[in-house]
């Protein structure tokens, strides 16, 4: 279920036709994805209501140490398995797909660079006991590698809750995965989770850029019918 979707857009894809054009992609993707469990307000103390606020910062440091463990366990996965490096070549090969060009895996044979520069990508539980999301920050730009010039930039803000049945897990632990239960995840289902979230996140840019180039070339053809 996608909660949130954002983007800003400066589009001249009307000006490009993509069928047939040789297409590579870069990519800046941060390689390790985060884990954020809880508010850091939460470890304040009010001098106003002592005895909460220690409740509340014992509780709070039990998510950090959840989180630390959570994160561990996500490191070792990432050092196994290349998930910025999926993200990018999923991008190329769904958008080749839709848009009918030629992927390449060397930029400089490419007549068109796809630059994917994704900012940050996280798993974050706002609450130990509420809904996880995972949120994807980050831009898109269609280059000209020969002059540099910019057809297409699109900003990417998305935000969607975690699945359980992404990680694998069955009906029994209910439709989302909670801080609590990300916290306790194996490494084996943070594996399963990552592939499918990386399937996710390249979909959401791919979709992006379909939606962008479909109607920049529909008012291209209205303007030359008219």
């Amino acid at each position: 279920m996608l909660l949130a979707s954002g983007c800003g857009t400066s589009n001249r894809l009307s000006e490009v036709s993509l069928n047939g054009q040789r297409v590579a992609v870069t990519a800046a993707i941060p390689p390790h994805p985060r884990v954020q469990a809880g508010s850091p307000a939460e470890s304040g103390i009010n001098p106003y209501d002592p005895i909460g606020s220690i409740i509340r910062v014992g509780t709070a440091a039990e998510k950090r140490r959840s989180a630390r463990r959570a994160q561990a366990r996500l490191d070792s996965v990432v050092a196994r398995v290349d998930i910025a490096d999926l993200i990018a070549r999923r991008v190329l090969v769904e958008s080749a797909d839709a848009l009918r060009f030629s992927p390449v895996s060397r930029p400089s044979d490419a007549n068109l660079l796809l630059d994917l520069r994704i900012v940050d990508y996280a798993l974050v539980a706002d609450s130990f006991e509420g809904d996880t999301y995972f949120i994807l920050l980050g831009e898109m730009l269609l280059l000209d590698p020969n002059t540099g010039r910019e057809l297409w930039h699109a900003k990417i803000e998305e935000r969607e809750v975690l699945d359980a049945s992404w990680f694998g897990l069955g009906p029994a632990i209910g439709n989302v995965i909670t801080g609590r239960a990300l916290a306790s995840l194996t490494v084996a289902e943070m594996e399963t989770g990552l592939l499918r979230l990386s399937d996710i996140a390249a979909g959401f840019i791919s979709e992006r850029l379909r939606r962008d180039y479909a109607r920049s070339r529909n008012a291209y053809d209205k303007r030359q019918r008219d």
